[in-house]
C-alpha cells in the first residue's frame, strides 16, 4: 500500500503525529469495510470504495472468498483515470 504509505509520511512532515493519525483514521476505515464489505458502492465490478473520515482519501477494494483485498488507497482529488488503469 504504498499510497498509503507516501500519505503518512506527507502527513508526519507537515505536522509530527499526524502522520499516525491518518494510519488510525486508515485503521478505522477498513473495519468499517471489514464490517459489512458490500454497504459500499461499486465503481467497477467488482470493485468498490468508501472515503476515510477527516483525511481526502478513498479505499478501493475487492471482496474475495474470506478475505478483503485493498487495490488503493487514493486521494480523492487526483485523476480518476490513474485509477481506472489500476481496476482494468
Amino acid at each position: 500500500m504504498c499510497d498509503a504509505d507516501d500519505a503518512k509520511q506527507y502527513y508526519e512532515r507537515c505536522d509530527p503525529g499526524l502522520g499516525s493519525e491518518f494510519v488510525r483514521s486508515l485503521d478505522e476505515c477498513i473495519s468499517r469495510i471489514c464490517g459489512d464489505p458490500r454497504q459500499y458502492r461499486i465503481v467497477k465490478d467488482p470493485f468498490r470504495k468508501t472515503l476515510m473520515r477527516r483525511f481526502p482519501f478513498q479505499v478501493v477494494y475487492e471482496e474475495r472468498e474470506d478475505s478483503l483485498w485493498i487495490l488503493a488507497v487514493y486521494h480523492s482529488k487526483r485523476d480518476p483515470r490513474h485509477l481506472a488503469k489500476r481496476t482494468s
